[in-house]
């Protein structure tokens, strides 16, 4: 996986204005939802501090996770062309939003043009983000997935200029197997050998990277 893929994260000058001028801020605690599936779409959303996990529900009832979003990271991008939300988006821990209504958007774009062509260049880059980074962590072995995943993830929290850093994952390990389509146990060997190689060790959600130069190599 080329660096350029690790460190490429959304960010826009233009949020912070763009949030202040026509959104709603709006706390929601660890295992709060944001939005639910089938609700009617009427709003998206930008993190300001915290983490919200995506997902969907299949026939069966089955959980199917869709992503992890960071601050400065757009939830329900992709419900923008539907009636309703296609997911739930839960709190993972105690979080920050921004619930920007998509009409008042459209709005505020035919009045302030360039902020509406910056605003559309943040949306449009994390779509693409989304799908490069959806990518990456479904081609390969297990461990280049893992691997993939972890430098991602830690890329998002922006921690990833040293060689040696540690964060904590904020979901388990059941629920990373479901993010990189593995079955657990397949997960928990792969996490076994990695720790026993030493550059990364990963313990409950404790995430140490021990060698970051060392983790690239094995993607």
């Amino acid at each position: 996986m080329p660096e350029s893929i690790v460190n490429d994260v959304v960010s826009s000058d233009y949020l912070d204005q763009i949030a202040s001028t026509i959104s709603t801020q709006i706390t929601l605690l660890k295992g709060s939802l944001a939005y639910s599936q089938g609700d009617v779409f009427s709003s998206i959303y930008v993190i300001r501090s915290g983490c919200l996990k995506t997902y969907s529900l299949d026939e069966k009832g089955e959980e199917l996770i869709e992503g992890i979003f960071y601050p400065g990271e757009f939830l329900a991008l992709d419900c923008i062309s539907f009636k309703c939300y296609s997911h739930f988006a839960i709190a993972k821990e105690d979080s920050d939003v921004c619930r920007i209504n998509y009409h008042e958007l459209e709005t505020f774009a035919k009045q302030e043009p360039e902020m509406a062509i910056h605003a559309s260049k943040a949306i449009s880059s994390q779509l693409s983000k989304q799908l490069k980074w959806s990518q990456t962590i479904s081609n390969g072995n297990i461990k280049k997935r893992i691997c993939s995943w972890i430098l991602i993830t830690s890329s998002k929290l922006g921690i990833n200029e040293k060689n040696e850093y540690r964060f904590l994952l904020p979901i388990n390990h059941y629920e990373i197997a479901k993010i990189l389509k593995m079955r657990p146990e397949s997960l928990s060997r792969a996490l076994k050998e990695l720790n026993e190689e030493g550059f990364v060790n990963i313990s409950n959600k404790d995430c140490h990277i021990k060698n970051r130069d060392a983790l690239l190599s094995n993607i």
